[in-house]
């Protein structure tokens, strides 16, 4: 993989994994409630639910490939267009629930809930779809080639959900107020779309 690819792959990638939304969250309310320990049980989780998505689009592009090589501009432009569309959602997303008074439970469950969490939710897929056929070269999806995208995603998105696990009493107070809460929202909403443009100019 060309290290200018790896970048972006690994920047965006890292920028998902952090911004609010479902996952983030709850890993926030762990994290605070049950000590990092969970925290990072149910990353892992998390983790291995994307990868399950990711597994299937990676392999699923060496058989789609004829089909997507001629309409590579169009992919590109989808794959933006989709990443400006989740920077506009957080841009005028509203306030940020935090989950309260969570249950104990044992660290092999909190791995199974992050699974549960993001192998159930279809936006990831959407998301590796969208982005992965601009970054990847579709004529190298090999096994090795495949092996060093999901290296690249792993590290990424585990940097991020540890990030958060360790400084979840932080951020959880961070995101408390409404105006807080309005500032995040728009840091992020502007980074998906910087990430939207890159894309476009990489």
């Amino acid at each position: 993989m060309e290290l200018n690819i790896f970048i972006i792959l690994a920047f965006t990638i890292f920028i998902f994994s952090i911004t609010p939304g479902p996952g983030t969250l709850a890993l926030l309310s762990i994290s605070t409630s049950r000590g990092f320990v969970s925290a990072m049980s149910f990353s892992v989780g998390m983790t291995l639910g994307d990868l399950s998505y990711l597994t299937i689009v990676i392999f699923s592009l060496n058989a789609l490939a004829s089909y997507i090589a001629p309409i590579v501009n169009i992919v590109q432009y989808f794959g933006a267009s989709y990443l400006f569309y989740l920077g506009y959602s957080q841009w005028r997303a509203g306030s940020i629930n935090i989950g309260k008074n969570l249950t104990t439970q044992s660290h092999l469950k909190e791995l199974f809930s992050g699974y549960l969490l993001a192998g159930t939710n279809p936006k990831v897929m959407i998301f590796y779809l969208s982005v992965l056929p601009v970054l990847i070269d579709l004529n190298q999806v090999s096994l090795y080639y495949g092996l060093q995208v999901i290296i690249t995603v792993s590290l990424s998105l585990m940097a991020g959900l540890v990030v958060i696990g360790a400084l979840g009493k932080k951020l959880k107070q961070l995101i408390s107020t409404p105006k807080m809460t309005l500032r995040v929202n728009r840091f992020f909403g502007a980074v998906m779309v910087f990430v939207g443009v890159s894309l476009l100019y990489f």
